[in-house]
C-alpha cells in the first residue's frame, strides 16, 4: 500500500477493520502493538490484536462512517460512528475515538491503539 499521507494511512486502516481485511491489519501493525480499549484489558501483541478484532464476527459487520482524521507527526486521531444491521435487535449506534501511535515512513506500523467507544441511543 502506498498512501499519499498518514490520514489517508488511517483513514485505510480503520476502513480494514470494519471491511475485515486481516491481511491488511496484520502487514501494518508490530509485533508488539498494544490495543488499549478503555474500559476492558489491554491486549499486548499483533495475534492478541488480529484475533479480537476479527474474532468478533458482528464487528466487521458494521456499517461506519469517518467524521474526522487528525495527524501529527507519529501519532493520529480517528473520530467516527459505527451502526450495528440489526438483524434481531434493534439498530445500535455508537461513537468511536481510536488514537495511534505508529513507526516507520511510507509503510507505517502501529504500535499502540487507544479506542473510546460509546453506545448513542
Amino acid at each position: 500500500m502506498n498512501t499519499s499521507s498518514t490520514g489517508d494511512f488511517l483513514k485505510d486502516f480503520n476502513e480494514a477493520f470494519f471491511k475485515g481485511k486481516r491481511d491488511f491489519i496484520e502487514q501494518h501493525v508490530s509485533d508488539d502493538v498494544e490495543w488499549i480499549m478503555v474500559g476492558a484489558m489491554p491486549l499486548k501483541g499483533r495475534q492478541a490484536l488480529v484475533d479480537a478484532a476479527f474474532g468478533m464476527e458482528d464487528y466487521t459487520q458494521m456499517e461506519f462512517e469517518i467524521d474526522t482524521i487528525i495527524t501529527e507527526g507519529r501519532e493520529g486521531v480517528v473520530k467516527g460512528v459505527m451502526t450495528s444491521k440489526g438483524g434481531n435487535e434493534r439498530e445500535r449506534r455508537y461513537c468511536y475515538c481510536d488514537f495511534y501511535e505508529w513507526q516507520g515512513e511510507g509503510e507505517p506500523k502501529i504500535t499502540k491503539m487507544t479506542s473510546f467507544v460509546v453506545e448513542t441511543k
